[in-house]
């Protein structure tokens, strides 16, 4: 994995725990939002994962790209549309990040045939309230995958 995201992944997983740990409650902020309700946001209670918006790697021949959740799908189908590749679901408001397409389901005119986004995912990189930085998978930690679905994370 790339070193960057590395220490970014571990300054929030420590952030996590450390709230965790001393039974803080806490929010986690994105950087942006669509939301139109009014948001107050404490820095001393609050997860910053703005920072994950990066396209780690794209491995053309296996047709595989790994990227942070803030990603931007205008941005990851920028970035692949050269390569001769696109996303087989792409969410189509561009601002949608891939985190929140999975998260939110992002049930697209593509999905007829590759279902809803979370279903083109392979693996997740998640942390656990422990601080703990897990994988999930159909083959690692596949409890925390969505039962739903019987061959992709």
């Amino acid at each position: 994995m790339n070193r960057e995201h590395t220490v970014r992944v571990r300054q929030i997983a420590a952030a996590v725990k450390k709230y965790h740990q001393s039974s803080t409650p806490f929010r986690i902020y994105h950087g942006s939002t669509n939301t139109t309700r009014t948001l107050n946001f404490r820095k001393d209670s609050t997860v910053d994962v703005s920072q994950l918006g990066h396209i780690l790697s794209i491995n053309t021949k296996r047709q595989v790209a790994v990227v942070e959740a803030n990603v931007p799908m205008d941005q990851l189908v920028k970035a692949t549309l050269p390569l001769g590749l696109v996303p087989p679901v792409v969410m189509e408001f561009p601002g949608i990040t891939v985190g929140g397409g999975i998260q939110g389901g992002a049930g697209e005119s593509s999905s007829f045939k590759w279902g809803c986004f979370n279903r083109i995912v392979n693996w997740y990189e998640m942390v656990l309230a422990s601080g703990e930085v897990v994988r999930a998978s159909p083959a690692e930690k596949k409890d925390l995958c969505d039962p739903h679905l019987p061959t992709r994370c």
